[in-house]
Formats: C-alpha cells, sequence, structure tokens
C-alpha cells in the first residue's frame, strides 16, 4: 500500500465516530423498538413512568426512522470512506446532517414539554453535554470531510 492509498487519520476518526453512531443509535434507537422499557432501563430512552405516554410514542416513531433512515446511512458512509469514493463523503454529510440536527431537536423539545406542563424528565448535565460533544465532532467532521473531499473519487 503506497502513501497515496493510506487514509488519512481525520478519516479514520470520521469513520470510528460513525461506527460509534451506528452502534448506539441500533441499541438505543433500534432497540427501544422491541424493547422500549430494557432500553430506558439502560438510560438510554425516558422511563415510561417520568414521562407522558405521548413522549414515549414519539420516541419510537423517532426510533422507527432514524432505524430505517440513519442506520443505512452511516454503514453505507463508512463502506464509501472506507473504499475512498465520493459517495462515502455524501452519505457522510447526510449522517452528520442529522447528527448536527438530533441535540437541537432534543434540547428543544425538552424546553417546549416543560413549558407546555407535559410531564417529561427535565434537561440534566449529561443531557446537555453529551449531545453537545455530538454536535461538535459532527461539524468538525462535516468541515474535515469538506476540506478533504478530494481524496475521494
Amino acid at each position: 500500500m503506497t502513501e497515496t492509498d493510506r487514509l488519512p487519520k481525520g478519516v479514520w476518526a470520521v469513520i470510528a465516530f460513525h461506527l460509534l453512531n451506528l452502534s448506539l443509535w441500533s441499541v438505543g434507537q433500534t432497540a427501544a423498538l422491541v424493547d422500549y422499557d430494557r432500553v430506558a432501563d439502560w438510560g438510554l430512552q425516558d422511563p415510561r413512568s417520568l414521562v407522558d405516554p405521548v413522549i414515549v410514542q414519539v420516541n419510537q416513531a423517532i426510533a422507527a426512522a432514524d432505524t430505517v433512515v440513519l442506520l443505512p446511512i452511516f454503514a453505507v458512509a463508512v463502506v464509501g470512506l472506507l473504499q475512498k469514493r465520493f459517495f462515502g463523503v455524501v452519505a457522510s454529510w447526510l449522517a452528520l446532517g442529522i447528527t448536527l440536527y438530533w441535540p437541537v431537536v432534543f434540547w428543544f423539545s425538552q424546553s417546549f414539554y416543560g413549558r407546555g406542563g407535559t410531564l417529561h424528565v427535565p434537561i440534566s448535565a449529561p443531557t446537555l453535554i453529551v449531545p453537545a460533544a455530538f454536535l461538535v465532532i459532527g461539524a468538525w467532521a462535516a468541515w474535515y470531510l469538506a476540506r478533504h473531499r478530494a481524496l475521494f473519487r
């Protein structure tokens, strides 16, 4: 393998981020479709006892959408980046766009639930910090791939 065939460390970091997301979303979202309460016990969904019943239904609807849309995009992104194909960059941007979007939706939904008097789990330090970290890493990854898109054919 020549030096030009190797993937830069930044691309490996983006791939690792996609694989982390693929794992977390599979457990936190797809598994919630099968056994919501178990996933809630793991802390990856809101417990039924602490939220309005409609929030559980909304969470499961989002989990279904993530399963059928987001997980395949992460998988295509990983395969494409490993093959140094431009479709991997495009799939990455799609996945990273959602990665930028979900923390903001989450924070706003919690705020609006509170304003509306809906029973919900209030925002805590981890629910501020973890989504913020994903947002920052996602923004960096999108920027990095834009700056290095010439690596991909």
